[in-house]
């Protein structure tokens, strides 16, 4: 049904039955006006829409004639959509954040939610911009760079190869031909782009960004037995162990966010969990 991606019609179509496996899956019910108001089609193609999410899952959903609607089966599976949990909170996070409009949230009524705002991290248009084609054409710029081990500016020559963000700050990682290195460097911390230039020399592999590691978490080990069960089930733990797998070289941010220490160090009592390991993949 869906074979021809190129063809925007039914590209459409496939948006739409994820738009009614999305509705049944988190609220249980959609009905033809939900389809015909948010996508501006007509009842006709509404009514050929529900027919073919009826063909392809056809015990998820049936025809209430009280609530005018189709509400899940007791048996519903999602079929379309990422029915995990983090893809309805993630949507609602957009939605709060002005990432996603309400004409474009699948979301008919999100309920109340807040977020913990951050200051802002500025970072330059222009500089960003050129640091994408830069990575786009194989360029090396040089960049003015404010480094907190630094009481002044300096302009450095760097390879730009990909961005990153630990949670709070974007970084472009660049091989630095000063330090002959890779680095991070935070996007706002690049005072303005000096120079650009193609890059030929032969530069070695980013070890530490091409190496995965696994790390194993656990709770606290000083942690009671309540308090150990609840960590177990926060973190979606298995045996007491819960795997994480990242890119070396964002480890440290890894550790920093969760407060992780080595493992074996002595933690305190306030420390939910712990790093028993990181061993490359």
């Amino acid at each position: 049904m869906f074979e021809d991606k190129a063809s925007p019609r039914r590209w459409g179509q496939e948006r739409r039955l994820e738009f009614i496996d999305f509705r049944l899956h988190w609220e249980g019910r959609v009905n033809r006006s939900d389809l015909t108001e948010f996508f501006r089609i007509s009842i006709p193609q509404a009514s050929l829409d529900f027919s073919a999410y009826q063909e392809l899952a056809p015990d998820n959903m049936v025809y209430d004639r009280t609530e005018r609607a189709y509400v899940a089966t007791e048996t519903f599976k999602a079929i379309m959509v990422n029915p995990e949990p983090y893809q309805y909170l993630n949507e609602l996070l957009w939605r709060e954040s002005n990432l996603l409009s309400s004409s474009e949230s699948f979301v008919s009524s999100p309920p109340p939610i807040e977020t913990l705002p951050h200051p802002y991290r500025s970072v330059s248009t222009e500089s960003l911009k050129v640091l994408l084609k830069a990575i786009r054409n194989g360029l090396a710029v040089e960049i003015n760079y404010q480094s907190m081990n630094k009481s002044e500016p300096e302009d450095r020559w760097v390879y730009p190869r990909t961005f990153a963000f630990d949670g709070f700050r974007w970084h472009v990682r660049c091989y630095c031909f000063k330090s002959s290195i890779y680095k991070d460097f935070v996007l706002g911390r690049i005072l303005a782009i000096v120079n650009m230039k193609p890059q030929s020399e032969n530069l070695p592999q980013d070890s530490d960004w091409e190496t995965f590691v696994r790390v194993i978490l656990a709770p606290n080990p000083n942690c009671h037995d309540t308090l150990r069960i609840a960590i177990e089930k926060d973190f979606g733990m298995s045996d007491g162990k819960a795997e994480v797998i990242l890119r070396k070289a964002m480890l440290y941010y890894f550790k920093k966010r969760l407060h992780l220490s080595e493992p074996g160090a002595i933690v305190n009592e306030d420390q939910q969990i712990v790093m028993l390991s990181a061993n490359p993949v």
